[in-house]
C-alpha cells in the first residue's frame, strides 16, 4: 500500500503543476482559441487530481482502491496544497520569451510524465481496481498528449490554433 501512496502523491503533484501550468498558459496567451485549448485542460486536469485526492484519502485509512464516484466523495478530504504547498505558489513556470508553440510542447513533457507514471503503475498494479485507476488516467493524459499534439502540429503549419467542440478529449469518470 505504500508505493500506491507514493504514486498517489507523485500523481497529484504531476495534476497539480500541469493544472498551474495550463492557468499561466491561458493567461498569457493572446488567441481566444488557446485560452479554451488550455482552460479545457485545467478543468481535466482538476477532475484527476480530484480522483487522485479521494483514492489518497481511502487509501490514508487503510482502505482498498474505491470507485471513481467514491473518489469524488472523498477528495474534499484532501487539499493537496497542503502536501505541496509550492505548487500553488508556484510562478514563471512558463519563460517569458516562450512561444506558444513552445508551450504546447512543454504541456506535452507534463503530460508525456502522467502517462509514463501511470502506466507503470498500472503493470505494477496488485488489484483489478488499482490498475482501473491507473489505466483510467494512463488514458487520459494519452488523449491530453495526443490533443496537445494535434494542436501543436496545426499551430505550426497553419499559423492559428486548432480547437474544435467535437474534438476536444472528454474523459468520463
Amino acid at each position: 500500500m505504500a508505493d500506491v501512496i507514493e504514486i498517489l502523491k507523485k500523481g497529484m503533484s504531476t495534476e497539480l503543476w500541469g493544472r498551474r501550468f495550463y492557468q499561466e498558459a491561458a493567461e498569457r496567451t493572446e488567441s481566444v482559441d488557446g485560452k479554451r485549448v488550455f482552460q479545457s485542460l485545467i478543468e481535466e486536469e482538476t477532475k484527476h487530481l480530484e480522483i487522485l485526492c479521494g483514492q489518497f484519502a481511502a487509501f490514508s485509512k487503510d482502505q482498498a482502491c474505491v470507485s471513481m464516484e467514491q473518489a469524488a466523495e472523498l477528495a474534499q478530504e484532501v487539499d493537496p496544497t497542503d502536501i505541496f504547498p509550492e505548487a500553488e505558489a508556484a510562478e514563471g513556470l512558463i519563460p517569458p520569451d516562450t512561444s506558444d508553440e513552445q508551450a504546447l510542447k512543454m504541456a506535452m513533457d507534463f503530460e508525456q510524465r502522467g502517462y509514463d507514471l501511470y502506466k507503470r503503475a498500472a503493470e505494477e498494479a496488485e488489484t483489478a481496481h488499482e490498475r482501473e485507476l491507473w489505466e483510467y488516467l494512463a488514458k487520459a493524459e494519452d488523449h491530453h498528449y495526443a490533443f496537445l499534439q494535434e494542436t501543436h502540429e496545426y499551430l505550426i503549419n497553419d499559423g492559428v490554433w486548432y480547437f474544435d467542440d467535437l474534438e476536444l478529449p472528454f474523459f468520463e469518470g
